[in-house]
């Protein structure tokens, strides 16, 4: 039992840094700058459809889920990225202000970047999972934040956990941390799935 237990997480484990080496692969092959959106949904579609069944996660399938979402993954990243990095800098402006107004402003803005974080990721695995459009993605993943707000706090919770590990273990940001991201969110996100496939 115990080996068997062992054996599962070590599985496990390299699953998640071949994921890891794939996604930094794709991400470069787009020069950063025009990889990373892409190679995230990679990532996610990759393990959808394998799961921890490493010996069938290939480098020739990725490369071509890499190209069939290279336009839609740029514009998916920094339609989010360019909207959280204003509500940051808002932030970091609005702390520096005294006053009560400032202070809800705050809180306002905290609130509102928790719900990107979330459908980011939320609609990350979403295109991973079915055929959807930008309007499509967006929808579903704002009522997926309102669906169930247990599952919001998990998710952040995990996030919070997989950010801790890696502040202590740097390596984790080559070896793990994005995919763990993406699995822990498909984790949380399965019964919300389970409604989706039977409403369709």
């Amino acid at each position: 039992m115990i080996s068997l237990g062992v054996q599962k997480l070590l599985v496990r484990g390299y699953v998640l840094i071949k994921l890891s080496l794939l996604f930094w692969l794709y991400a470069f092959s787009g020069f950063l700058i025009l990889g990373i959106g892409p190679a995230l949904i990679t990532v996610a579609e990759l393990y959808k459809q394998h799961q921890w069944h490493y010996q069938k996660i290939k480098v020739s399938e990725g490369w071509c889920i890499f190209k069939q979402n290279f336009k839609f993954g740029n514009l998916y990243f920094y339609l989010f990225g360019s909207v959280i990095a204003i509500l940051c800098y808002n932030l970091f402006l609005s702390v520096q202000t005294r006053g009560l107004v400032f202070i809800v402003t705050d809180f306002i803005i905290i609130f509102t970047l928790l719900i990107l974080i979330s459908m980011f990721h939320f609609g990350i695995v979403l295109i991973a999972s079915y055929e959807v459009d930008l309007r499509e993605t967006l929808k579903l993943a704002f009522i997926q934040f309102f669906n169930n707000f247990l599952e919001v706090i998990k998710l952040l919770g995990g996030f919070i956990g997989i950010a801790i590990m890696t502040y202590k273990f740097p390596g984790l940001i080559l070896f793990g941390t994005i995919p763990a991201a993406l699995v822990w969110t498909a984790f949380v996100s399965k019964s919300w799935y389970a409604k989706l496939e039977k409403a369709i």
